[in-house]
């Protein structure tokens, strides 16, 4: 039962290699760690009640290592413990590597990080419509800024042993090179465009990307075991992953310097002693402190981002805070393994930490008693609290939901779930959620389009013009009108609603013409349509509940052509044709002589049908193959 309801939330809302792009604010235990041994027992801890098999975690402290160790276990099949050789698997956190090429060659002279792309690499081809007036820069590449999706469904699909070159790859699906906004103007990861980053470091450099980084990082820094690709050292010393305590199979992504990064805590204890030593691994300097410096920050937004958000953004390294200190650093997700590392600028702490399993929960865990160990004995900054009221000169009321989703094929369920009400009492704004029960959330207004929050006092919420959407809170809230927005979360509860009163009616319209006195083929079938109809939907649901158990099954279902994806698309299409029959033949028989409780009911839930396929069309979730 518990796998099964895994499934419904790997179907329904797609949670795929979503980079762990943060870690929320938590309250610190009140029982910190307080020594070394306590926190390694906390860490176990964690391990044994998240079901995580094994953990790969450092801790430095300026240019020495506190801690790289191995906890649990590397493969619960031949129970092997995990060490601090153990080989994880670290995701995203590719890309911060990528970033680090990229400010080596500028160091160099080799390129400028404001060098447009089409003038670098003509041969890699991408549509920007604002080309002229916003063109693509190699900064807006890092920072996530040229406006191209995540990734598509194909392309996290693919998988192969036999790894492409980087320029194969990027031509295997150009058309997630398309600016769906003003570059600039808003920050939404993207693996293709940090593996086309990753690709002018080969054309500017003249070798391979996975060379130009063992030469010139994993080398110096002593990074014997990192790479991108699946080694022999990998097939030895890798953690076996997991994930809904399935077995996986190693996933050979397409965009490698994207996310395919191995490495061990040995290893990333040198990352991260260069990230605390800022650029120098050993007392050899690798990278400039100013070039360490550029990547904590970003500088492609257009004047319309506050400049509170732009310090806490560089290139594949954000700023969060906790209990009042400021980490630094990244993380990254896939099928089996979870990673983040982060490191305090000023008091030259660090971390990293990464497991062989999917659910992210360990990780957070353990991040945050690393945090809270960390910090236990630093002293806080004092921080003055703003005090300074403000004439409120803009009223944000009105209802919101997401301009672009993560993926498409998310976007029918993302719309209804991002609705959110802001209003304005006493001067205080407020904003909820209205779909999930969210927090309620309180802010004041700080001037300039920018308001404070009441729980951080820190600038969270911003009112943008933004040049496609007008105003908009940044960096994903549209407003729209109440009807849309009440309309959003009708479709999203009448689907279960329908689906259960469907049923219901239907088995009563089947009794009644059994054993009623009156006995009406075609009351019974007005009756049954609305249940029929929705049987397809519910026949690819149930499809894709057997048959995805995590997410690199819901990777090769959606991401290439093969019988289960085929007959999910079909089923959309039937869903679709038999909406509108039903609706033509419940209008049709609208006279023959029934129960009209049955009638109305068979009427209502037609229309509602009607109103759900549109919307699917509408969001793409029918009609459109998730392969291509």
């Amino acid at each position: 039962m518990e796998r099964v309801k895994k499934a419904i939330v790997l179907v329904l809302l797609l949670i795929i290699c979503n980079g762990l792009d943060s870690f929320a604010q938590k309250a610190a235990d009140n029982k910190k760690p307080q020594s070394l041994t306590e926190l390694k027992n906390s860490i176990r801890k964690i391990l044994r009640e998240t079901k995580t098999p094994g953990a790969g975690v450092v801790l430095v402290s300026g240019d020495k290592t506190i801690m790289d160790e191995g906890f649990g276990k590397a493969s619960l099949e031949k129970n092997i413990n995990a060490n601090e050789n153990t080989i994880f698997r670290l995701g995203s956190v590719s890309k911060t590597f990528v970033a680090l090429a990229i400010l080596k060659l500028q160091e160099e002279g080799r390129l400028n990080l404001k060098d447009k792309i089409k003038d670098i690499i003509p041969e890699i081809k991408f549509n920007n419509p604002w080309e002229a007036t916003h063109p693509i820069r190699i900064e807006n590449l890092l920072e996530y800024t040229s406006g191209w999706k995540y990734w598509s469904m194909a392309e996290l699909g693919y998988d192969n042993p036999t790894p492409k070159t980087l320029k194969e790859a990027l031509d295997f699906y150009p058309k997630t090179r398309t600016s769906i906004f003003v570059p600039g103007t808003k920050s939404s990861e993207s693996n293709v465009g940090s593996a086309v980053a990753a690709y002018i470091v080969e054309k500017v450099s003249g070798l391979t990307f996975d060379k130009y980084m063992d030469v010139n990082f994993f080398k110096p820094m002593g990074m014997e075991s990192t790479s991108f690709l699946q080694t022999e050292q990998y097939k030895k010393r890798g953690a076996t992953l997991y994930e809904n305590g399935i077995k996986l199979s190693y996933l050979n992504l397409l965009y490698r310097p994207a996310a395919a990064l191995n490495s061990s805590a040995a290893d990333m204890s040198k990352f991260i002693t260069f990230l605390t030593s800022r650029g120098k691994v050993n007392k050899v300097r690798i990278l400039s402190d100013s070039s360490i410096c550029r990547m904590e920050r970003g500088e492609s937004f257009q004047k319309i981002v506050p400049k509170e958000f732009v310090n806490d953004c560089g290139f594949s390294n954000y700023a969060e805070a906790f209990n009042g200190f400021r980490y630094r650093g990244y993380g990254g997700s896939l099928p089996g393994g979870n990673a983040n590392f982060g490191y305090i600028k000023e008091s030259r702490l660090g971390y990293a930490v990464m497991i062989n399993d999917g659910d992210e929960e360990s990780l957070k865990k353990i991040v945050d008693v690393i945090r809270g160990y960390q910090t236990k004995n630093l002293k806080q900054k004092s921080v003055e609290i703003a005090t300074k009221k403000y004439k409120l000169d803009i009223n944000p009321s009105g209802y919101y939901s997401c301009i672009y989703p993560k993926f498409d094929l998310t976007k029918a369920l993302d719309l209804p779930k991002s609705v959110c009400k802001v209003w304005v009492k006493d001067d205080t704004i407020y904003t909820k959620r209205l779909n999930d029960g969210g927090s309620l959330n309180k802010y004041v207004y700080a001037g300039n389009n920018k308001f404070r929050s009441v729980d951080t006092n820190g600038i969270t919420l911003f009112v943008v013009n933004d040049p496609l959407n007008g105003s908009i809170i940044w960096p994903n809230l549209k407003k729209i009108s109440p009807l849309w927005a009440y309309t959003l979360l009708g479709i999203f509860y009448s689907l279960p609603i329908v689906l259960f009163s469907s049923v219901i009616f239907g088995l009563l319209a089947v009794l009644v013409f059994l054993f009623g006195k009156k006995k009406s083929k075609v009351a019974m079938f007005v009756g049954l349509l609305p249940i029929i109809t929705y049987s397809f939907i519910l026949a690819a649901a149930a499809l894709l509940m057997l048959s995805i158990h995590n997410r690199y099954d819901a990777f090769q279902i959606f991401g290439t052509m093969n019988p289960i994806s085929i007959v999910v698309f079909i089923c959309g299409i039937i869903y679709s044709a038999a909406a509108i029959w039903s609706a033509y033949y419940i209008f049709k028989k609208r006279r023959e002589k029934m129960s009209k409780i049955f009638y109305f009911h068979s009427a209502l839930a037609t229309v509602l049908n009607l109103i759900i396929m549109i919307y699917f069309i509408y969001t793409g979730l029918i009609g459109i193959p998730t392969w291509i």
